[in-house]
């Protein structure tokens, strides 16, 4: 029944029993499930009037008032601190007697055990149509839109191809580095939030954070059974294994990255701008054997970037515009030749995300409200996985075109795919740069052993062997 004609039966009510009507309060749109009286405005309003001022207070059903029996008993306690009584319309309630107060509260029972009933058939509907990736109602994130289901009834999420682009360059940029009010200044300016109701009208950092956390960006689904709370969960949908379910159609991360991704927004150190040159890190000196870093310096009243052997160890000696000499003889030497990784593939899991799941779910089990019995279900499972998953299965070569092709897209992967870093050494001054100063390191590629299960061992080794 509606607000106004539940007023109206209200109203009726009063004049039947000669009461004077001395004030009317409504909470609209408020759920009785999840909000206990005193947190509504419309009862803190009631309490508001002072002691003896009124003798009952009338509402439409008890259940309207609480659907929880502690709630019914708190509202009913504070009514008697100040003298008054509950009435309801359509409940046939006296809590002037005893036995009026145990038939309300009895009423109250009945309310709590409805309410729990259908939020119970409202999360199994809901679970249902998560499994099958159906969507359960309410708007896409950012990127995405409830398409119509081609399999079935109701709809599913999908990548919006006008926006997700724009998701995609956010979490990149993220991840190199920038900082959050930059990203959410790109998006106000790429895409402005017009349109969009009961949200921020701009992309303050907060919204831009709360985007680039949700889990649908690496395929994964937000599944939050039981949470009693108005915060959202991290949960996500799992299988039988306990590892997230991925949809590949609505992932623009991989899992790494979105783990990466979310570790960058929780950063609060200064955040660092992203390197601008490729060869950061990789320029040695062969006068010295000191690495050469890269800094700012005038030359002939013009402001360039150098790399210099420095400190007071140093030789000094330094070269202008590298990232241009390097990249000009590497592709005039490399830029046709083709671009093949060697990948170590831990069968069909990665069992770095395996141990990444084992550690979240251990510290879930440390929240006041982690339900401990699942979660110990969840971990055997997934150390089972993890027992079943051997250290390495394949050893396959995937091929990524040309390095020509592969340095427009990242000099510095091209690079080191074939050497460890660039050699100077100091060279007569003139207008061009002598390429006798300059040679490329070979990259350091032990010899694999054929057998896998001393492959560990084989990749310890490598890391720990000396670089130049």
């Amino acid at each position: 029944m509606s607000i106004s004609r539940q007023l109206e039966a209200g109203r009726d009510y009063c004049r039947a029993r000669g009461w004077t009507i001395i004030a009317e309060h409504v909470d609209d749109g408020v759920s009785a499930s999840a909000n206990a009286p005193e947190f509504r405005k419309g009862w803190q309003q009631v309490l508001a009037h002072g002691k003896g001022t009124f003798d009952v207070v009338l509402v439409w059903k008890v259940d309207r008032l609480a659907r929880r029996v502690l709630d019914f008993l708190h509202a009913n306690e504070d009514l008697k601190t100040r003298g008054a009584g509950l009435a309801a319309v359509e409940d046939p309630i006296d809590m002037t007697t005893a036995q009026g107060e145990a038939f309300a509260t009895m009423l109250a029972v009945f309310g709590q055990m409805e309410a729990e009933a259908t939020r119970a058939r409202v999360k199994a509907a809901r679970a249902a149509l998560i499994q099958v990736g159906r969507v359960p109602g309410g708007a896409a994130p950012f990127g995405y839109f409830n398409a119509p289901n081609s399999d079935g009834a109701g709809k599913v999420l999908t990548k919006d191809p006008a926006t997700i682009g724009f998701v995609v360059e956010a979490a990149s940029r993220v991840l190199n580095g920038h900082s959050l009010h930059s990203v959410a200044a790109y998006l106000d300016e790429v895409a402005p939030r017009t349109g969009r109701k009961n949200s921020a009208a701009f992309w303050t950092t907060t919204v831009t954070k709360r985007m680039l956390q949700n889990p649908v960006l690496a395929g994964m689904t937000l599944h939050n059974p039981g949470n009693e709370s108005k915060q959202r969960g991290t949960e996500v949908l799992r299988g039988s294994d306990g590892m997230p379910i991925v949809r590949e159609d609505t992932a623009v991360l991989s899992i790494e990255e979105f783990r990466t991704l979310q570790q960058g927004l929780e950063s609060t150190g200064p955040r660092k701008a992203p390197s601008e040159s490729y060869l950061a890190g990789l320029v040695w000196c062969g006068e010295c054997g000191r690495k050469m870093y890269r800094n700012a310096k005038t030359v002939n009243g013009k402001k360039v970037r150098v790399f210099q052997c420095q400190g007071k160890n140093g030789c000094g000696q330094q070269v202008t515009n590298l990232e241009v000499i390097v990249e000009k003889r590497f592709l005039a030497e490399f830029g046709d030749q083709r671009f093949e990784r060697h990948v170590f593939a831990p069968s069909d899991y990665d069992l770095t995300e395996i141990n990444n799941q084992i550690a979240d779910t251990m510290n879930r089990m440390q929240d006041d409200e982690a339900d401990v019995m699942e979660l110990a279900e969840r971990l055997k499972s997934l150390k089972e996985v993890r027992r079943q998953v051997p250290e390495v299965a394949t050893i396959t070569t995937v091929s990524e075109g040309t390095s020509g092709e592969q340095w427009a897209k990242d000099p510095r992967t091209a690079f080191l795919f074939r050497f460890e870093g660039v050699r100077l050494v100091k060279g007569g001054r003139g207008r061009n740069f002598d390429q006798e100063r300059l040679s490329f390191i070979e990259s350091y590629v032990p010899t694999a052993p054929e057998d896998p299960e001393d492959f560990t061992t084989f990749i310890a080794d490598w890391i720990a062997e000396p670089r130049p």
